[in-house]
């Protein structure tokens, strides 16, 4: 149930405060499952490396017709379902996968593929021209899109566009809806009822904490250690709670926002009451290795890359990733978005953690 997040920082540095939304789709899990078991990029880990585990994704697969299976190997790369979510900004807070579904079907088909083209949005005219003539089927202007060095880098997606983009528009509109409607009867509406009690109690404890903290304050705390503070960031936000990508922060654009699905909190996925808080067992697993305090030591000097830590420590990338994604997951880093991603010590989690079980401890009640 440990992780680190995942981000895809494609936007431009504003002047002032950006705006934070929150909103609840059930769509957005459906999403995020199809992305991940249809293969995403590079940087993808395994299953077990996600809140719901293995099992959950491999039975999720396994449940699927073969009529949807065919829609989804169509489709490719399961980077499309992320571009998805840009979707989901201009929709009702508590809107679900039929209310979604309905709309991409509602879409003038071209308007579709451009809002997946936005994924790779980077704010340029030539980026925009490209990508409108696309959308309308230019064979021409798809070659050269998707030879853009910003595009080109993400190769399984560019290609995926490619092939979507060579059909007509209303085919496109076919695949996705068909596919969405498909993985909806075939096996996630059951899921989407189970999740909605969680989404909406965190929405509402967020929300309310968004009222009270200042914005950059509110944004690492929602999302479990992304800071934006001092980094010059400053795109508008819309943060949407999210059970099956949990713990990662999966990110993703439209045209006027960044889309973070944040991972729902333990305390409300916890049906125990007297189960010792799932962010407390996460914090002492990660502090119980050799290897982890030591990244820890060397973020108090301040922060660093990947590629720093993975030299300074002399461990492999991958091996670094798992220790930085428990560290992570149990709030005891923070992640830096600007430029360049560093991670950073949160230094006010060790005393939090003591207090915490203490307070864990003390709660028996004399029993």
């Amino acid at each position: 149930m440990t992780s680190q997040p995942r981000i895809r920082d494609l936007t431009t540095p504003r002047s002032n405060t950006p705006p934070i939304e929150t909103a609840l789709h059930g769509a957005a899990d459906l999403l995020i499952a199809l992305w991940l078991i249809e293969g995403c990029d590079e940087m993808t880990q395994s299953f077990e490396e996600y809140g719901l585990g293995a099992e959950w994704f491999t039975g999720f697969s396994d449940a699927l017709s073969s009529e949807t299976r065919s829609l989804l190997e169509s489709i490719g790369s399961g980077n499309v379902w992320i571009s998805a979510m840009s979707l989901l900004e201009d929709m009702t807070s508590g809107s679900t996968v039929d209310d979604f579904t309905d709309r991409v079907e509602a879409m003038d088909p071209t308007d579709l593929r451009l809002a997946l083209l936005a994924m790779h949005e980077t704010n340029s005219p030539e980026y925009d021209r490209l990508a409108l003539a696309a959308a309308a089927g230019d064979r021409d202007a798809t070659l050269a899109l998707m030879a853009l060095p910003v595009v080109a880098k993400h190769q399984r997606w560019a290609n995926t566009m490619t092939e979507l983009l060579a059909l007509e528009p209303r085919e496109t509109t076919e695949l996705i809806v068909g596919a969405l409607r498909g993985a909806q009867a075939d096996v996630f509406s059951t899921f989407e009822s189970d999740f909605r009690p969680s989404l909406e109690r965190d929405l509402s404890a967020k929300q309310t904490m968004a009222d009270r903290l200042s914005t950059e304050r509110f944004v690492e705390l929602a999302t479990n250690g992304l800071s934006i503070e001092k980094q010059g960031y400053r795109r508008p936000m819309l943060l949407i709670p999210s059970v099956v990508g949990r713990p990662w922060n999966i990110f993703t654009e439209s045209s006027s926002r960044m889309i973070i699905a944040y991972p729902v909190a333990d305390e409300y996925m916890d049906a125990d009451p007297d189960a010792p808080p799932q962010w407390l067992i996460k914090t002492y697993k990660a502090l119980g290795d050799e290897r982890r305090l030591r990244i820890l030591r060397r973020l108090s000097r301040g922060p660093a890359s990947l590629h720093e830590l993975a030299d300074e420590l002399d461990v492999s990338k991958s091996t670094l990733h798992h220790h930085m994604m428990l560290l992570r997951a149990a709030g005891l880093v923070k992640v830096l978005i600007g430029a360049d991603k560093e991670y950073a010590l949160r230094e006010d989690i060790v005393p939090e953690t003591t207090a915490v079980l203490q307070s864990y401890i003390d709660s028996s009640g004399g029993n």
